[in-house]
């Protein structure tokens, strides 16, 4: 006892040191979450350590993360805001459906069900705790665009092993199912953003060759990755800079034709005899409705046919470990409600839908209104950040935000104004933050 005891007061002690470091350096807890999001997709099944939970490599980076935050605001560092306050409300919600779950249902059954929400908040208030200038952000993007590039490669390089019929294929078919899905839709997510951030960076002619030239490889990997609501994301995200002026709509057309060509040609290329087999798979995911139907019974039963309903629940949330049992065509199904709004309403009521949305409609608001000098400040522009919300609210609605959307959530929502306040203007009044 006295041992464990010990062990424990050391871990804590080196937590914090780590935690210290980490308070200052956005860029490097950026680039350790994509490392550890990188390596659990290579790998499949995560590597965890077994204690009273199984404790994930991504469990001990955010509870950094966390402490981290918590050092930021206690030291000064960070303060609240119009665009924090949200993000603060969200966490309390968070901690008492926790709370309430442990004393319901234990401490191993609500933490398991409140993990994956503990990640995306814990990660959207320490980015978001910082004020951040073009060259942080520009260091985030790149470190987003590299660890997006490799989530293509390794797309590539499995489609090569299932059309080589190799026997390595059975270690992601078992999680992700047999075909062309090599990645899942989270992974499809984080290229989709990539693929946006690619397309900015080449309209405004800055950044490396690489990153701007991106977008196409990126186009085709999505499309052929088949995650509809990822295609959703793209289109979605191609209206939304077809509206904003003359010269997005002329890059998104000619980026269009462009990347129609070179999806065909990936197809052929990569697929060659078997391409029929897999122009057959791109229109049966177009067009199959049977997951988004079972998907809407599911949410009908969660939301209107609850055991668990109740004022209170309704208004902030039902405890952390109630589960989500519905039933489908008479199958029992226990699996999360594929949707975030859907997830928050369950677990933070009313208020947390209310306080997530209002999050994401403030850090829009203020993008958009970033015009002319102040625009530098958020490289590589303020609409990409604008967008960048945008796509995760669409994406919200078929699958909950995991810990990596966390990064550049947290980003978009960061202050600014701390940035220029050496350069003081009458604009600065419009950044909010």
């Amino acid at each position: 006892m006295i041992l464990f005891l010990f062990a424990a007061i050391v871990a804590f002690l080196v937590a914090l040191v780590i935690a210290n470091q980490l308070a200052t350096r956005p860029v490097l807890a950026a680039s350790i979450i994509l490392l550890v999001y990188l390596f659990e997709t290579v790998i499949v099944e995560p590597v965890a350590i077994p204690l009273a939970l199984l404790i994930y490599p991504a469990d001990i980076v955010f509870v950094l993360l966390l402490l981290a935050a918590g050092i930021r605001y206690l030291n000064g560092m960070a303060h609240l805001t119009r665009m924090r306050w949200p993000v603060i409300v969200l966490i309390v919600l968070y901690a008492v459906a926790l709370v309430r779950g442990f004393a319901a249902f234990g401490v191993k059954q609500a933490g398991v069900e409140g993990r994956e929400s503990f990640y995306f908040l814990s990660g959207v208030l320490y980015f978001s705790s910082f004020s951040l200038g073009a060259r942080t952000r520009r260091s985030i993007v790149t470190v987003w665009m590299r660890a997006s590039m490799a989530l293509a490669s390794l797309a590539v390089l499995r489609w090569m092993a299932v059309l080589a019929g190799l026997g390595i294929v059975e270690q992601w078919a078992a999680v992700l199912g047999a075909g062309y899905r090599v990645l899942n839709a989270s992974g499809a997510n984080v290229i989709a953003v990539a693929f946006f951030a690619s397309m900015f960076l080449n309209i405004g002619s800055t950044g490396p060759l690489w990153q701007r030239k991106a977008f196409y490889l990126f186009g085709p990997v999505l499309l052929l990755l088949q995650h509809r609501t990822v295609w959703a994301v793209v289109l979605i995200g191609f209206l939304w800079l077809g509206l904003q002026e003359p010269k997005f709509r002329k890059q998104v057309i000619r980026a269009t034709a462009a990347l129609a060509v070179l999806g065909v040609f990936a197809v052929f290329f990569l697929f060659g005899s078997q391409s029929s087999v897999a122009v057959a798979s791109l229109q049966d995911s177009a067009s199959n409705e049977d997951t988004f139907v079972w998907r809407l019974a599911g949410w009908y039963q969660l939301l209107f046919a609850n055991s668990a309903r109740n004022p209170l629940n309704d208004l902030i949330g039902q405890p952390y470990g109630t589960g989500f049992e519905r039933v489908f065509m008479g199958v029992r199904i226990i699996t999360a409600p594929h949707s975030h709004y859907v997830e928050m309403f369950l677990r933070g009521g009313a208020l947390g839908l209310f306080f997530l949305l209002l999050m994401y409609i403030r850090g829009m608001r203020r993008m958009k209104r970033l015009r002319g000098r102040l625009s530098r400040y958020v490289y590589p522009d303020s609409r990409f950040w604008a967008l960048v919300l945008l796509l995760q609210l669409v994406y919200s609605f078929t699958y909950s935000l995991g810990y990596v959307q966390s990064i550049l959530t947290g980003v978009a929502l960061a202050g600014i104004k701390e940035v220029v306040r050496r350069e003081p203007s009458p604009e600065s009044s419009e950044l909010g933050a």
